[in-house]
């Protein structure tokens, strides 16, 4: 299942400008409750899991 390029963009916008609304302090917090708040929707701790290692993999 994947998001329409168009949503992907809205969830993009919306995450940029909270992000960019707080003090730089706060925005660790910020992702980690994101991340907490949205893997409790998708309920499966290997995927999640598997996300995060995605999301921290920074390639060219």
């Amino acid at each position: 299942m994947s998001i329409d390029i168009q949503s992907l963009e809205k969830v993009y916008d919306s995450l940029s400008f909270a992000i960019d609304s707080l003090p730089e302090e706060k925005r660790s917090l910020f992702l980690t409750k994101l991340v907490l708040l949205l893997g409790n929707e998708i309920a499966d701790a290997d995927k999640i899991c598997h996300l995060i290692n995605d999301a921290a993999t920074f390639e060219n």
